[in-house]
């Protein structure tokens, strides 16, 4: 794809992205984030810091590096992508209410659970009445409140 397409090619990005997720997947961590940092810069040139395929890969170093137990960095990822999608998608886009819910995790990771308990009912509260009480999603907001009350 690189030599057909190039490097800067949204489409070769999206594969970068993907195979970064699969090494990822490995318990690569360490390598998946460099992966995932290096399309992360050529999509911010290329489509813009605002594009939702530039912040599926900033969610995607979040998560690389929370794995790695930098929850801090990790939830500093997501608080940006999660204020864009915001201003973008709104509060109750479902792609805005998961890094909602991301951020609320990582919170928890971190030992505020006051803090993630609330965001992750601010984000319940949501999503019953977008998606519905039986939607996979708000139930796993469920569980994840659940977990953070201890």
């Amino acid at each position: 794809q690189k030599t057909v397409l190039g490097e800067d090619h949204p489409s070769t990005l999206f594969t970068m992205n993907d195979v970064a997720n699969a090494v990822g997947a490995q318990g690569r961590y360490k390598e998946s984030e460099e992966l995932l940092r290096q399309c992360l810069e050529v999509q911010k040139t290329v489509l813009g810091e605002d594009h939702p395929s530039t912040l599926r890969t900033m969610s995607n170093v979040a998560k690389a590096v929370g794995a790695q137990g930098r929850h801090k960095e990790a939830e500093e990822l997501l608080r940006q992508c999660l204020e864009v999608q915001k201003t973008l998608l709104g509060d109750t886009h479902p792609s805005t209410l998961l890094t909602m819910n991301n951020v609320a995790n990582a919170v928890v990771r971190q030992g505020r659970y006051k803090e993630a308990e609330e965001l992750l009912r601010q984000c319940l509260e949501v999503q019953k009445t977008v998606l519905g009480e039986d939607h996979p999603s708000t139930l796993f907001t469920m569980n994840d409140v659940a977990n953070a009350v201890g």
